[in-house]
């Protein structure tokens, strides 16, 4: 096991934490949901959002394979911010899920009361991720469709911690998580050429 190897344990587990404790959160609902425990009203906007969570976690996990093929010197420093990155992702995911959903009653309600903390979450994740691609090279970190998607995820991130219309949320949170998959499909060459 090499260095990237070794160091990417850690941060895998952290990643994994953060999905399960979004699934885990996700069966509690259904079993409130079919009347076991306290009424629970879950509307599309709060659902999306977790998915968009969701899907970053996933997301960051698979591109930090991206320093596999850089062979860079795997010191501790680098370690470090990927474990903070990491840290932080698990962090935002907790503010927007929470364990088992238990002080959640109603979605929209528990999400305008946490939305400047998650959206001031996602500033920051973006900030740490536009570092994190720019560490991989210019190159890597110049593709306009990455930057396209980072100005993308600020946009949203602004609007959502000054809005408190449900279709707005909906709106972005929508076209981000489309963006970000479409992105990643694209990215990955998962349909050759488009």
């Amino acid at each position: 096991m090499g260095s990237f190897e070794y160091a990417m344990v850690l941060v895998s587990i952290i990643v994994g934490l953060g999905i399960t404790h979004i699934l885990a959160s996700l069966g509690s609902a259904v079993h409130r949901l079919q009347g076991h425990g306290r009424p629970l009203r879950l509307e599309l906007n709060y659902l999306v959002w977790i998915c968009f969570m969701f899907t970053w976690l996933a997301q960051f996990w698979w591109f930090e394979f991206k320093w596999s093929q850089l062979e860079p010197q795997f010191g501790f420093l680098l370690f470090g911010f990927l474990v903070l990155y990491a840290v932080t992702l698990f962090l935002v995911t907790v503010i927007l899920v929470p364990h088992h959903l238990v002080v959640v009653d109603d979605s929209w309600q528990y999400f305008l009361s946490i939305r400047p903390w998650f959206f001031g979450g996602v500033l920051l994740l973006s900030a740490i991720d536009l570092l994190d691609t720019f560490m991989k090279g210019l190159e890597w970190g110049a593709r306009s469709s990455y930057l396209s998607y980072w100005a993308a995820v600020l946009a949203g991130a602004t609007i959502g911690l000054f809005s408190r219309r449900r279709r707005v949320h909906l709106a972005v949170g929508l076209v981000l998580l489309v963006w970000s998959n479409l992105l990643t499909v694209y990215e990955q060459g998962v349909l050759g050429g488009w």
